[in-house]
């Protein structure tokens, strides 16, 4: 599989969040800066150290491609997931109610009262920190456009499309920001996908992708807010109308998963498509085959819902279920999603399970001959 200029076989890398170190969060030095590290050397040290920290897990256990681990500071990770953008773009009130989607109705929805436009770049301290710390290609990420448009409270746009494609516009301008300096990856997380994909999702995301020079990764799954997987509300969650209290009941239906974003993911115009592979099984491969997928598939084989570690021979047999679906040259392996819900040490262990067993699968391709 190509990564960056490299071709490697079976690459691993990690998805989203990690654990940041303990001593990071919770301190008035925990926040990422709006625009440059000008007058704040303690921030940028403290940032530049959590980050370097996270990569080192990563190199320790043998990963390919270094995440950044979505180092915010500050508020809980998945409300920064939002607020870390729009706070860095004009048009934003950061306030608004919660958010009508069951498992993230704990976080409020900003609202949108004027032209969105990036003011502040996204992610270009993280690139600098994460190649700081590394040698190895480099993966950022980010929101995804659907997520941030559809948890917005939107009061100045016609249509979510209209507010959709402004806020592609502000990535691309941080997309192209990014590649120039040096970033290998750029995945974008769209994490909503599963609920239903309408008729402009790929539009805005190809406008935001148009001219960037690296590759582009979608990350989708099927939640992991508080550990939890996602899931549709039934009618008395619909009439209560936000559905704050997520009481999750045992008739509400999952999202159909990998199902419902084919066939209109073929017409992004990305490098890979990454979604869960180790917590819900082979089925959701199905719609890979079905629907000839040609480009790369980072598989996720790692339970991040789980505080078990899988043992090296796990995580092979998932691999190998893997294979039967896509050629190993077009193969990536990953977490299911983000690790930030487990410990650092759980996480530690779950990402050298992932090298491992990439390892034993590796050695008998090469066997084989491949």
């Amino acid at each position: 599989m190509l990564v960056g200029s490299q071709d490697l076989l079976l690459p691993t890398t990690m998805v989203g969040n990690y654990p940041n170190p303990r001593w990071y969060d919770g301190h008035a030095y925990a926040v990422y800066p709006k625009g440059e590290f000008v007058y704040d050397a303690i921030s940028r040290e403290a940032f530049e150290d959590a980050v370097g920290a996270i990569v080192h897990d990563q190199e320790a256990a043998g990963i390919d491609v270094i995440s950044d681990g979505k180092v915010y500071g500050g508020d809980s990770p998945y409300g920064q997931i939002l607020y870390h953008y729009v706070e860095r773009m004009t048009g934003y009130k950061l306030s608004g109610p919660p958010i009508g989607l069951p498992i993230y109705s704990t976080l409020y929805a900003p609202t949108c009262v004027g032209e969105v436009r990036r003011e502040y770049p996204f992610h270009l301290a993280t690139l600098r920190a994460v190649r700081k710390a590394t040698k190895k290609p480099v993966k950022i990420s980010y929101t995804g456009i659907q997520v941030l448009a559809a948890a917005t409270n939107n009061q100045y746009y016609k249509e979510t499309k209209e507010l959709a494609l402004a806020i592609a516009k502000s990535f691309n301008e941080d997309f192209k920001e990014l590649a120039d300096a040096g970033c290998d990856i750029i995945q974008v997380d769209e994490f909503v996908w599963p609920y239903g994909m309408g008729d402009w999702e790929v539009e805005v995301l190809n406008t935001a992708m148009e001219g960037a020079g690296c590759q582009f990764w979608v990350h989708t799954c099927w939640g992991n807010y508080s550990g939890t997987p996602g899931y549709f509300p039934d009618d008395e969650e619909r009439e209560f109308g936000a559905w704050v209290l997520d009481h999750r009941p045992t008739a509400a239906s999952a999202p159909e998963r990998a199902h419902a974003i084919f066939p209109k993911v073929l017409g992004a115009n990305i490098d890979a498509l990454n979604y869960e592979v180790g917590r819900t099984g082979p089925d959701d491969l199905k719609p890979l085959a079905d629907n000839e997928w040609s480009k790369a598939f980072v598989a996720g084989v790692v339970d991040v819902k789980s505080t078990v570690t899988e043992t090296a021979d796990e995580v092979a047999d998932r691999i190998r279920l893997v294979l039967e679906f896509v050629p190993a040259e077009r193969v990536g392996l990953t977490t299911d999603c983000g690790l930030i819900n487990l410990p650092r040490m759980i996480a530690a262990s779950k990402l050298r399970a992932l090298v491992d067993g990439a390892a034993i699968v590796r050695e008998e391709l090469a066997e084989r001959g491949m």
